[in-house]
């Protein structure tokens, strides 16, 4: 597994490729989760590739990272797969998330995340 954090606009951008285990997600999203508390982004838009879905919330470490990242009231969380099992894995979780009330929602396009994170 690999991952790039970086900048783009007002939002952060995160891409992980090949994430197979749980112990990889927790290690990737500890790094969004790290990168966008010290910088104070809180905007982000997280690309995965060649990867395994997740369907398990807890064991992959995800509820913790979205009340880290999600903990100021203007957060936004757009998630982009380029498989269909990884867009509807995302499409669980930001359910998931959206039923406790925070802001994540899953796209098809990176194009429509970005515009969406970029929006007031």
């Amino acid at each position: 597994m690999w991952f790039t954090v970086e900048h783009v606009d007002s939002y952060l951008r995160a891409d992980v490729y090949g994430r197979e285990t749980a112990e990889d997600t927790r290690r990737f999203l500890q790094a969004v989760a790290n990168e966008a508390q010290r910088s104070g982004v809180d905007r982000v838009l997280i690309s995965v590739h060649s990867s395994r879905p997740i369907f398990r919330v807890q064991q992959y470490g995800l509820s913790e990272f979205l009340e880290t990242v999600a903990s100021r009231s203007t957060h936004r969380i757009a998630t982009v797969a380029d498989s269909f099992e990884g867009q509807l894995a995302q499409q669980y979780v930001a359910r998931i998330a959206r039923a406790r009330g925070l802001k994540v929602r899953s796209f098809s396009s990176e194009e429509a995340a970005a515009a969406w994170l970029q929006r007031d």
